[in-house]
């Protein structure tokens, strides 16, 4: 089959992915516990500026509301042994069912209406990281960031780490780095529940890279937190991601993501009687531990020309 059809093939189903996404407005899922992945392009360390920026929108209306809203953008400047970069990001998902539709007027004069939509995801981040080139395969790292996410219980949490990576393989076809560090973090959470938000910690994690065909590439990232003062809180993030380059600067992502936490924080929810009545009390109970997304965005990208 010749090229062109391949990239054809794939940016279609890409788009009826795209056209497909209303349907999962509601189920947007956003960072938890575990803090967003370095998602630094691999390059072969040509020196120059590279930048990224990722777009998503989706809009329902009519007997349901329903929107959301994600962008990303990460820059990163590489030359001789160095590398620095910085990213931002978020997401925010708001909705209104068909069945939240209320009435008003008599029985046999009203008028029908779907209220407002109410914010039900909501999450910020952005962070810095420094990479300095050690040999050929062997290289040092450090970065600092920021994440909000109140929807799962962080009204801030600050995340400083250092380690040492080691590249595996690093060709025009294929990139694989694996990294391990300590970590220092500071969180702070929605309803305290006497746990010490400030503690150091073990970090593992690896980035993976495939081009399977000219414009298609499959990516892989996977970071992983251990709290060393309380073992039981252990984070993992996980992403597995599809990429189609319909130009130079321009391209279509599909990103699944797995948010695992095995000590979340903490929620308040209403207590219902029996029969379904709400009895004017609130309980606290603990967030679920896995949250997980699916998201299909545009995506705009900055490299400076090849050697050659």
């Amino acid at each position: 089959m010749p090229q062109p059809s391949r990239v054809t093939l794939a940016a279609a189903a890409l788009a009826a992915l795209l056209a497909a996404s209303p349907a999962r407005a509601q189920q947007t899922a956003t960072p938890t516990a575990a803090k967003v992945v370095d998602e630094k392009a691999f390059k072969l360390d040509d020196p120059g500026l590279y930048a990224n920026a990722d777009l998503s929108y989706v809009l329902t209306s009519g007997n349901s509301s329903a929107s959301s809203l994600g962008f990303k953008g990460d820059l990163t400047r590489l030359w001789g042994k160095h590398a620095l970069g910085f990213a931002t990001g978020g997401i925010r998902a708001s909705s209104a069912s068909a069945d939240s539709r209320y009435a008003v007027g008599t029985p046999d004069d009203f008028e029908v209406r779907v209220p407002d939509a109410e914010t039900t995801a909501e999450s910020y981040y952005g962070r810095g990281r420094y990479d300095y080139k050690l040999s050929d395969r062997v290289f040092y790292t450090a970065g600092a960031g920021w994440e909000r996410n109140r929807f799962s219980g962080i009204d801030n949490r600050w995340v400083a780490d250092t380690g040492i990576g080691y590249i595996f393989l690093n060709n025009e076809r294929t990139s694989f780095r694996g990294t391990a560090g300590v970590t220092w973090t500071n969180e702070d959470y929605t309803i305290e529940d006497g746990r010490d938000g400030s503690f150091f910690g073990a970090r593992l994690g690896w980035d993976f890279r495939q081009k399977l065909f000219e414009n298609t590439t499959f990516t892989h990232t996977l970071i992983a937190d251990e709290n060393l003062e309380e073992t039981d809180d252990l984070r993992v993030d996980a992403q597995f991601g599809l990429h189609v380059a319909m130009s130079s600067t321009l391209g279509l992502k599909v990103n699944w993501r797995l948010l695992w936490d095995n000590l979340p924080a903490l929620s308040e929810v209403p207590l219902l009687g029996s029969g379904g009545a709400s009895t004017g009390l609130t309980v606290v109970a603990p967030y679920k531990e896995l949250d997980q997304g699916f998201s299909v965005s545009l995506v705009f990208s900055f490299a400076p020309p090849k050697k050659g």
